[in-house]
């Protein structure tokens, strides 16, 4: 009698409602961007981030709604990539996969450079790449946890980080120093102690830069396939994830704004959150919460690794690539139930691009919310039509979601050609990697290797 083959290991239904919202807010950390995607939209539009900010967090509040109907229909681990091979089929949604098997590594990578940044501010003598590293390492081995043990992980990290954003806030209203309608009527921006009224050029980069900023609520479908009950939570859940984000992150950026005593030398400054803090609050109370905005990019980078090395794992289950790195991915740890070689991969990958630097990395990472627009909305739009989407749960007053959202990211497109410097030659290399990534496609599918199984709506039973 022969033995029975081993049994393939999957991913485990473990996840409750709460456990996922300490995931998600882990994930899209609300510290980190304010501390640092915030200054960026700061340092850009100075008193008009107010504008900036407002505008942002309502487009990301809205788009939620995409993610909502197009994770309910397809809740696997992943992401977004079952959802749009489901809808739009293999052909156009392949693209997005290969963009994002390099984006993943490289949002992760720029993230542990920026965790090690932080603390050399604390401890000036530390180098920066054997910091990096020693976080990713550390993130690794937490991120191949059981998926319920890294929500409890990151959920007491959480708690810290809201805590400190609690404090800014608190601050923030003690001090006001102008008003909201002289600061949205009179937005200016400021280059050293030089003050000029700002570009309508600016604002439109950064609107697009506050939309990455409070952003966030997508995570959850990297964790879709080990939530309880998906087909009918995943939906409403990332809808109040997505608004609650977008106000959490928005309203401590705009009160920094209005309370800001001095916004030529705070705005103009290379760290506009933590240089008003230090005049506002005073050095202390500044190293506190610098201390915690360290345990914040550090959770966010735990639960980074989690969900890429899930979207990893995906590639490999559904047999997108040849058959040794189909096998190497697909691994599920039978104990841990976590997918270990994935995550490892990506940590891999992330280690190898830090070298690439700090620039480099976020010019591409910057690029890939337009592709991944378009082809949401563009989803949603064919899904309803075609009943692959909508049954779980349906985006209100459709059309209007994905129409806007293409609104969106054709003024996305208009903004990153005006910059001739980083927002042109990234969406080139975009473009490249599209084109790249069809000829693979091409080469796949004519080789008897070529097996894909893309998801299909309706095929996930929910526990």
């Amino acid at each position: 009698m022969e033995p029975e083959p081993p049994t393939h290991q999957t991913l485990h239904r473990a996840l409750g409602p709460l456990e996922m919202v300490f995931l998600v807010f882990s994930a899209l950390s609300p510290a980190m961007s304010v501390f640092i995607y915030g200054d960026g939209v700061l340092r850009m539009a100075g008193t008009g981030a107010v504008i900036a900010v407002l505008i942002g967090g309502l487009i990301a509040a809205v788009a939620a709604y995409l993610y909502a109907e197009l994770g309910a229909a397809f809740p696997k681990a992943g992401g977004v990539y079952p959802s749009l091979v489901g809808v739009l089929g293999q052909f156009w949604a392949f693209p997005y996969i290969t963009m994002m098997m390099v984006a993943a590594p490289t949002v992760l990578a720029f993230g542990v450079l920026g965790f090690a940044d932080y603390v050399r501010v604390l401890a000036p003598g530390l180098p920066q790449i054997p910091v990096a590293l020693g976080c990713l390492s550390l993130a690794c081995l937490v991120g191949v946890l059981q998926v319920r043990a890294g929500a409890v992980v990151t959920g007491v990290f959480l708690m810290l980080e809201v805590a400190a954003l609690a404090l800014l806030t608190g601050v923030a209203l003690t001090h006001p120093s102008r008003s909201l309608i002289s600061t949205l009527v009179h937005p200016a921006t400021f280059h050293g102690l030089a003050v000029a009224p700002l570009p309508i050029a600016t604002l439109g980069l950064a609107i697009i830069s506050a939309v990455f900023t409070c952003s966030g609520a997508h995570w959850a479908l990297y964790f879709g396939e080990e939530l309880k009950d998906a087909s009918r939570r995943i939906g409403p859940l990332i809808i109040w994830i997505g608004g609650l984000a977008a106000f959490i992150i928005a309203m401590p950026l705009v009160l920094v704004v209005l309370s800001a005593p001095d916004p030529a030398h705070i705005l103009g400054s290379e760290t506009p959150v933590v240089t008003y803090m230090t005049l506002v609050a005073g050095p202390k109370f500044t190293a506190v919460i610098s201390t915690v905005l360290v345990i914040a990019i550090f959770n966010a980078i735990v639960v980074n690794v989690m969900g890429f090395g899930r979207f990893y794992y995906s590639t490999g289950r559904d047999g997108i690539w040849p058959g040794p790195v189909n096998r190497l991915l697909d691994q599920v740890h039978p104990g841990l139930r976590s997918p270990m070689a994935a995550t490892i991969v990506v940590c891999l990958c992330s280690a190898v691009l830090m070298f690439a630097g700090q620039r480099t990395l976020l010019i591409f990472t910057a690029m890939q919310n337009i592709p991944e627009y378009i082809m949401l909305a563009t989803a949603v739009l064919l899904g309803r039509r075609m009943g692959r989407c909508g049954g779980n749960f349906r985006a209100l007053l459709h059309p209007l979601v994905p129409v806007l959202t293409l609104i969106v990211a054709a003024g996305m497109i208009y903004s990153a050609l005006l910059d001739h410097d980083a927002g042109r030659p990234a969406l080139l290399l975009v473009a490249g990697l599209f084109v790249a990534s069809w000829a693979y496609y091409r080469f796949r599918m004519n080789h008897p290797s070529g097996t894909w199984k893309p998801a299909e709506a309706g095929t996930v039973t929910p526990s």
